[in-house]
């Protein structure tokens, strides 16, 4: 009798253990579960901008933007090399006309705001002088943790800015259509003039 006693206990245990243990194990995988939901397509943000003339405003909605049309963000950073080719070619190709400014926005948003602040990015892009890369249309310093908002209700999403668009190194260029979808993107470092062609080709159809 006694071999069965010990196994009666030792049985006992097990359940007892697993009983305690459960709650942990369910509300573990509940929290996952909330992790790992999918980030909604449709989306937009908000978020403050240098608050130059050219920025029309302290403060860019994404939302607003696309009520103009297609959106071109383009992510960047004061000592990004790309960034700086990229927004030169940008703006030369807006000014000499090859580009039709009126086919979407272009929208510079920082993308290293925890190594770098809004000084940085003023003189690297936002002066109209001979030693920078001057943007003629808005910058805006998003920061990882600016909501990204669902686009038709605007609530938060739970993602942070830079998680919900990706994670995009610096430069990648982005374009943005309809409520909210990213269309097209491209993590070219070097500035390319057909990569442009095609971006506002597919803008134009959008």
């Amino acid at each position: 009798m006694q071999p069965v006693k010990v196994m009666l206990h030792r049985l006992s245990i097990a359940l007892i253990t697993l009983i305690l243990l459960i709650p942990g194990c369910i509300e573990s995988q509940s929290v996952i579960g909330d992790k790992e939901e999918e980030i909604p397509l449709r989306l937009s943000f908000k978020a403050e901008t240098l608050d130059r003339v050219e920025d029309q405003g302290p403060t860019f909605d994404l939302k607003e933007e696309l009520e103009d049309g297609p959106v071109l963000i383009l992510w960047i950073g004061s000592a990004c090399f790309g960034c700086h080719e990229w927004t030169n070619m940008i703006r030369e190709s807006l000014e000499n006309g090859s580009l039709n400014e009126s086919t979407l926005s272009v929208v510079s948003v920082h993308g290293w705001s925890g190594i770098e602040g809004s000084e940085e990015v003023m003189n690297a892009f936002g002066l109209d002088s001979n030693d920078s890369s001057y943007a003629p249309w808005k910058i805006v310093m998003g920061k990882e943790n600016t909501p990204a908002l669902d686009y038709f209700s605007e609530q938060d999403t739970g993602y942070g800015l830079y998680e919900a668009y990706g994670n995009p190194s610096t430069p990648t260029l982005q374009l943005i259509g309809d409520n909210g979808i990213k269309m097209w993107q491209s993590k070219n470092y070097w500035a390319n003039s057909t990569i442009l062609d095609e971006i506002w080709d597919t803008a134009s159809k959008l």
